[in-house]
């Protein structure tokens, strides 16, 4: 490949979408020399170019000593490598951050330090003091602990603690459950520690058929006898009744007297009264009633036999005990009542055999309901068979009553909050103590981490390069390049005879002249490290800066000595691609191929090499030797017609005072006979008049066509009319 092409629709200024060039392209062949002056854009398209071909090519760019000397000021001494400048600068900044982290280092030290600098508390003596007032509180509390417990254990009538077995981590565990007691319950637990077993019985008792009984009842005394002997005198139940009595009373004493009117009571009397009364109508109703009565009697035997007594129940069921007696005993009353009265009409019938009774309307009792009583014997009992289990739950009870009194006694929420403070307190000193002692290790570490980035960008002895530099220097200047401490340092200084320079004693061109001859070793280099080669393009964006005659010739020598390919380590003519960018005519003149001759193909350097010139944004190609730059003097009229398309009328002015100063010099005229005398003249081109910084401040009302239009009849005036054309023009 003998050209490259690179786009420049894709260069535009910064921040706008305008191309910096109006060209779309420029084609490149393997040399290519480049004149533009400052500002035209150069280092931009340097830029442009290592950006959009380092894929293809292995790209180089040298713009001065900036680029490759890096000044270590700390040192006063330099670094050389391909980013030395980016190095060092990342070095300073490092070395600062170090700096700055040093300084945490040391206050975060100084906080974590057991012996404080001064009488200011620091967090290892602020935690150190919130400890031990942690361990006062917790001593406090764990005196009261133990002191509660041994209260508790000895307690006794009742004890409650089994087994007696009873510290202070019970105590703790136990804490959670206090509740005091009123004063009936707490008693009542205590009768209940002192308990022994008590069964108690439930109440067997079966309630009648009520209402059988009454039916019973009804039927009996609404029956009735039917006299089967008739006795006239017996015309009333009432005189039945007295003569059925009468006839018991005769039977049973025997007597023969009636106790009623004391007449003699005959045998045929009383025979006739028993054959009234002695039908089996009669008995067999008798029987009935008798049978009622016997019944109602059992039944009232059985209200009899029921009574009821607490003393079995444990106290806890006394109290509902005696409120279902009391019910119970009411049901009994009911149920003595519903029997007397019926019991009373089985009497009445009893004397009135012989009529029909009306029926009896009573309401029907509940009965007895056992079910809540027996319920509570159930309870009692069951109660009874879990007594231990009863017992312990009345212990605990009566242990958390007796935790509550304590804890009220010894102001236990105080203390508790007290100590729960001071171990908020501490814990928060301790969080920082050890967040601090983290942040000191994360401080430590970076500190190391800087370390070793610094140690990793310092940059490393290369002896070979130091040796061809100095071999180059030697027979140009008076001084030689120096380890700044032995060899294997990366830092140099420079000797001159027995005294040593640092970097803040070199001049500019110094810089440039080590940078430059720097760059130049390490093009070997850096093909030689490859693995596998690509072509170079070596860019040199003016590469001589405020040098003397003498540097200025070692680079035009080692420029020449590169593209010709006298180092094909470092470049190949017809491989590789250089670009020489530069603002110095004197410079551009020298480093090109010299001579405008023709090989035996009739083709000169202008055909072998790209030769541009960038004037108003566009790459002016440079095909004859007539249209190259000849002078420096000629560079002006370049600088001149540039500026004019462009509309910069301050610096137009400057440089035709340029040109009109070098005229008068080089053709020995005065001053006062070039201007003529004319006001305009003297204004505008003076250079005894005026200075760059009058000219900045001074208003002028021409344009740049006015201005153009002066110059051009300065020159006629003095019959150089030919000369401005030549320049201006061509």
């Amino acid at each position: 490949m003998n050209e490259i092409t690179i786009d420049l629709t894709k260069m535009n200024f910064p921040d706008s979408t305008e191309s910096l060039f109006t060209d779309e392209a420029l084609v490149l062949k393997h040399k290519n020399f480049i004149f533009a002056k400052n500002g035209s854009g150069k280092s931009t398209l340097a830029d442009f170019i290592k950006e959009h071909k380092s894929q293809e090519y292995e790209v180089h760019v040298f713009k001065g000593f900036e680029s490759v000397l890096g000044e270590n000021m700390k040192l006063n001494a330099f670094a050389l490598a391909v980013d030395a400048v980016d190095n060092e600068h990342q070095i300073k900044q490092l070395e600062e951050d170090r700096a700055i982290e040093e300084a945490k280092r040391k206050y975060s030290a100084e906080l974590l330090n057991h012996e404080p600098a001064g009488s200011k508390e620091n967090l290892f003596a602020m935690q150190a003091r919130s400890q031990k007032n942690l361990e006062d509180k917790e001593s406090e509390l764990n005196k009261f602990y133990i002191d509660s417990a041994k209260h508790i254990k000895n307690k006794n009538n009742p004890s409650i603690i089994y087994p007696p077995n009873y510290n202070k981590n019970n105590f703790k565990r136990d804490i959670s459950k206090e509740s005091l007691l009123q004063e009936v319950e707490r008693s009542r637990l205590e009768l209940l520690l002192k308990s022994e077993a008590k069964t108690s019985v439930k109440i067997d008792f079966n309630n009648a058929n009520y209402e059988k009984h009454v039916e019973a009842v009804n039927e009996i005394i609404q029956s009735k006898v039917t006299e089967k002997v008739k006795i006239s005198r017996l015309n009333t139940q009432q005189k039945i009744n007295f003569a059925q009595d009468g006839l018991h009373i005769h039977r049973e004493d025997e007597t023969e007297i009636c106790v009623f009117c004391g007449s003699d009571v005959l045998p045929s009397t009383i025979e006739e009264l028993e054959s009234y009364f002695s039908t089996n109508e009669v008995k067999e109703l008798q029987a009935r009633i008798k049978n009622g009565q016997r019944q109602i009697e059992r039944e009232i035997k059985k209200l009899d036999d029921l009574q009821i007594d607490s003393i079995s129940f444990y106290p806890q069921f006394i109290g509902e005990v005696e409120e279902e007696t009391k019910n119970i005993y009411a049901q009994k009353d009911e149920l003595y009542e519903f029997w007397r009265e019926i019991k009373k009409s089985l009497e009445e019938k009893e004397r009135n055999l012989f009529s029909k009774m009306d029926q009896l309307k009573y309401t029907l009792p509940d009965g007895i309901n056992t079910s809540v009583f027996n319920g509570l014997v159930e309870k009692n009992n069951g109660f009874a068979d879990n007594l231990m289990s009863e017992q312990q739950e009345a212990r605990d009870k009566l242990l958390y009553h007796e935790i509550a009194i304590l804890l009220n006694q010894k102001n236990y929420d105080i203390m508790l909050n007290d100590k729960i403070h001071a171990e908020k307190q501490f814990n928060k000193v301790k969080e920082e103590f050890v967040k601090e002692s983290i942040n000191l290790s994360e401080i430590v570490k970076r500190i190391e981490i800087i370390d070793d980035k610094v140690r990793s960008l310092q940059p490393k002895a290369e002896r070979q390069a130091i040796e061809r530099i100095n071999n180059k220097l030697h027979y140009n200047v008076p001084w030689e390049l120096d380890y700044f401490e032995d060899e294997d340092s990366g830092y140099y200084h420079v000797k001159q005879g027995v005294r040593y320079r640092g970097v803040t004693e070199l001049s500019t061109g110094e810089k440039n002249i080590i940078a430059f001859l720097y760059f130049i070793e390490k093009l070997e280099a850096v093909q030689t490290d490859s693995i596998k080669r690509k072509d170079k393009i070596i860019i040199f964006d003016d590469p001589m800066n405020s040098n003397d005659s003498t540097m200025q010739y070692l680079i035009i020598t080692e420029l020449l000595n590169l593209y010709q390919g006298k180092d094909r380590k470092k470049f190949i003519p017809d491989k590789d691609f250089m670009i020489v960018l530069t603002h110095n005519v004197h410079f551009y003149l020298n480093v090109q191929p010299h001579g405008n001759y023709k090989d035996k193909n009739g083709k000169t350097k202008y055909d072998k090499n790209n030769f541009y010139r960038i004037e108003s944004r566009k790459f002016k190609k440079i095909s004859t030797l007539k249209d190259d730059i000849q002078t420096s003097y000629a560079s002006l009229w370049v600088e001149l017609k540039d500026l004019y398309e462009c509309g910069h009328k301050n610096s137009m002015l400057n440089a035709m005072r340029r040109i009109i100063e070098t005229y008068i010099k080089f053709n020995s005229l005065g001053q006062t006979d070039f201007y003529k005398g004319n006001a305009q003249y003297l204004k505008l081109f003076n250079v005894n008049s005026h200075s760059i910084d009058d000219l900045s401040a001074e208003t002028f009302a021409e344009d740049t066509e006015q201005m153009k239009e002066l110059f051009s009849n300065i020159f006629k005036d003095n019959g150089a009319e030919a000369h401005f054309n030549s320049y201006w023009y061509n």
